[in-house]
């Protein structure tokens, strides 16, 4: 599902939900009780080479309007079994750990991350979390010989811009990817719902020509000489499954009150919630073009002459 369709969907939801509420008579006290706090460990090491991020935060109860409680002062390192990289806490963002900015992750490596001394709020002792996670074993070209070039299409349908990839998908893999995309170098996909993943079931070995990879909002967000990058993420079966669980315990419940969704699983240890995931990027760029704007003007002021 689109972010467009979601959005769709949203209002249709609201819209049964206050006819609802207009149409009953009673009240619902809904009361959800307090819950032990969990450690939540998030963060990952890619391909690029850049300081790699993990943020250790803890759980909060349902209605709590305050942020998540970070946990400072833990002790930190990924390792791949030869190297060790130890991150430090960023005195700026408590409870932000970073490795050294020269550090980049290689493709088939399992990289292992140990946090020590990891101390919940009120907590009798400290914990020592560790989770691994696998970079996909690509081909050693995989950087020029996976994604080729992007475009921007508008949709007059859904009133926002498909991003096309031009790609070829290796035969011999099970690969699973998500998508992310960057508008004049800002992230646009900067929420969980916003990032688009998928497996390689329907195009396992093809070519891929002009396929539809992302939907960007709204009409007016690109304009010509606008930036438009895809990143490709090759991640590991667990990492995809864990962003499907985590999207769909996001997305809204039908029926209305139906039980909620399972927990995303983790590969975090000792009680932990959340993910380690470690995996390859491939990234290119397209520059809006004023043709591309002067098709969606077309096309609105076709559909306008029409209603």
């Amino acid at each position: 599902m689109t972010s467009s369709h979601l959005y769709i969907f949203k209002n249709i939801l609201f819209a049964l939900f206050a006819f609802s509420m207009f149409a009953c008579s009673s009240e619902i006290d809904v009361s959800l009780n307090s819950t032990d706090p969990k450690i939540v460990v998030y963060g990952a090491i890619t391909t690029d080479t850049l300081a790699h991020r993990v943020e250790i935060t803890q759980t909060a109860d349902f209605f709590s309007n305050s942020p998540a409680k970070v946990i400072s002062g833990a002790a930190l390192s990924i390792t791949d079994g030869v190297n060790l990289f130890p991150l430090t806490e960023s005195p700026s963002e408590p409870g932000v750990y970073y490795t050294a900015p020269d550090v980049y992750g290689l493709i088939g490596k399992t990289y292992t991350l140990t946090a020590d001394n990891v101390l919940l709020q009120g907590a009798p002792e400290a914990k020592t979390l560790i989770a691994q996670s696998t970079i996909p074993d690509l081909d050693p070209n995989y950087q020029t010989d996976y994604l080729d070039s992007i475009n921007v299409l508008y949709n007059e349908q859904w009133e926002g811009w498909y991003v096309n990839a031009w790609a070829t998908e290796p035969a011999d893999q099970k690969n699973f990817y998500m998508f992310k995309v960057y508008i004049n170098d800002v992230l646009y996909s900067d929420s969980l719902n916003n990032i688009i993943i998928s497996d390689d079931k329907l195009f396992n070995g093809n070519a891929i020509s002009g396929a539809g990879v992302y939907f960007i909002e709204d009409a007016d967000t690109l304009k010509a000489g606008y930036k438009v990058t895809l990143e490709m993420c090759v991640v590991s079966e667990d990492h995809y499954y864990f962003m499907f669980e985590s999207q769909t315990s996001s997305h809204p419940q039908i029926p209305l009150f139906s039980p909620p969704p399972a927990n995303a699983r983790t590969n975090i240890s000792n009680g932990a919630i959340g993910y380690f995931s470690a995996y390859a990027i491939l990234r290119t760029s397209y520059y809006v073009k004023q043709r591309d704007v002067d098709i969606k003007n077309r096309l609105i002021g076709k559909r306008s002459r029409l209603q």
